[in-house]
């Protein structure tokens, strides 16, 4: 056995000696991860699904119970469910999830961590959905991030922009050089909800950091930023790029309250 296998299947007995619980990549190293045998993540896999009683267990799920870790599961198979179909087990993937709501997710965790968002990070209660979702929706999580900025990219469609949240205005209307009357007339105004590609732009604008305070969730992931309108909609100002601004939580209930 090589000194560095050695070392750490000593590292391990060590461990288990003193009564202390061994870090999952321990596991995965000390069979070298080149030749982890497929049929010990299998079995482990199965035994996980048995003891859950739950054959449609998630990777959140085997990173807590597994011996392996999900990650070495993931790269060993090419995927969290290949692994589970390898195994005879059941795929309990998001298939109804449109891409609109991939796309969300993205920019959820986009906006959180105030950069690009890992292969990591993309874990619960920040991420609604496993890595493994967007591994078999998009091949991998580098397709994903591309197939995000194309989304955020393409021209915006007119079912985004324009709503029949019409306005009634008042104006006034010569009929004659001596009478006036007042007509109403209806004007179509962008809704006041901003739709995701909008707040990308507006976030990606603004650095994701606050424009009052300069807060960001790269520096304090207590930071939770909005995306909000400089001139409230409900006092005429437009859901556009040159009204709206990003703040974070506490400037923002701040805006709030002098209003």
């Amino acid at each position: 056995m090589p000194d560095s296998k050695k070392t750490i299947w000593n590292l391990k007995n060590v461990m288990e000696k003193a009564g202390l619980k061994t870090d999952k990549s321990i596991h995965g190293i000390e069979y070298g991860e080149t030749s982890l045998r497929v049929e010990l993540l299998i079995d482990d896999l199965i035994k996980v699904s048995k003891a859950l009683e739950n054959p449609k267990f998630t990777n959140a799920e085997y990173e807590e119970y597994g011996e392996f870790g999900s990650a070495t599961v993931i790269k060993k198979f090419g995927g969290w469910n290949k692994a589970k179909l390898k195994a005879g087990l059941q795929i309990g993937g998001n298939y109804n999830t449109t891409i609109e709501e991939y796309m969300q997710n993205i920019l959820t965790l986009w906006t959180h961590y105030g950069i690009q968002p890992k292969y990591s990070e993309v874990m619960r209660p920040i991420s609604k959905y496993n890595v493994s979702s967007y591994e078999n929706k998009f091949g991998t999580w580098k397709k994903s991030l591309i197939a995000f900025i194309e989304y955020m990219n393409e021209e915006q469609p007119d079912s985004e922009s324009t709503t029949d949240d019409n306005e009634l205005v008042q104006l006034t209307e010569n009929v004659s050089s001596k009478k006036q009357k007042k007509k109403e007339i209806k004007v179509k105004r962008a809704p006041r909800q901003i739709n995701l590609r909008l707040r990308w732009k507006i976030l990606k604008r603004d650095n994701f950091s606050c424009n009052k305070c300069g807060n960001s969730p790269s520096k304090d992931l207590n930071v939770e930023l909005h995306v909000d309108h400089i001139i409230p909609w409900s006092n005429g100002g437009e859901t556009d790029f040159e009204n709206l601004e990003t703040l974070c939580s506490d400037c923002n209930l701040g805006k709030s309250n002098l209003m």
